[in-house]
């Protein structure tokens, strides 16, 4: 039996917070880690409630095991808890639209997407009844996760 994810393709574990960058210095003085710069993107994300543009504010640790920091967006999926916790487990994938198929026919309802061109791409959430939330993410986007964090990292 073909599974729609490997446990080799873990690579972060994701928190929505309130504040990207003091979480980020509070992570640093009690664990220690370091990170990336701060990133934004715009992007194109299909909702539940319809297509919205969103901008999407984050940062990953340079130590592992990852932690991918993500500003909150109040109403959306990155919503933060109110015991801040995790809120997604990230996978690469190779193929983005046949992966979240596959998960939505295990039970791992799609929740949120990028679009590219009107198509999901990029990346996808999918939530299990549970609410377990699995994050895929296109392996092409960063095919070396260590040269990315490099790339990413303050000089």
């Amino acid at each position: 039996m073909s599974h729609p994810l490997r446990a080799a393709d873990l690579y972060h574990t994701g928190i929505v917070v309130p504040d990207v960058d003091a979480w980020k210095a509070r992570m640093g003085e009690v664990a220690g880690y370091r990170w990336t710069e701060t990133m934004s993107a715009d992007l194109p994300v299909r909702l539940a409630d319809g297509d919205r543009v969103l901008n999407l504010r984050y940062t990953y640790s340079l130590d592992a095991p990852h932690i991918e920091l993500v500003q909150e967006i109040p109403g959306t999926p990155w919503t933060a808890a109110e015991r801040i916790a995790t809120h997604h487990l990230g996978y690469f994938c190779d193929d983005v639209p046949t992966t979240s198929k596959r998960l939505e026919e295990e039970g791992f309802a799609l929740e949120a997407c990028a679009l590219v061109d009107g198509a999901p791409s990029i990346f996808a959430y999918h939530l299990a009844p549970s609410g377990v939330r699995i994050e895929i993410v296109d392996r092409a986007r960063m095919p070396d996760f260590a040269a990315y964090l490099r790339s990413k990292a303050p000089q």
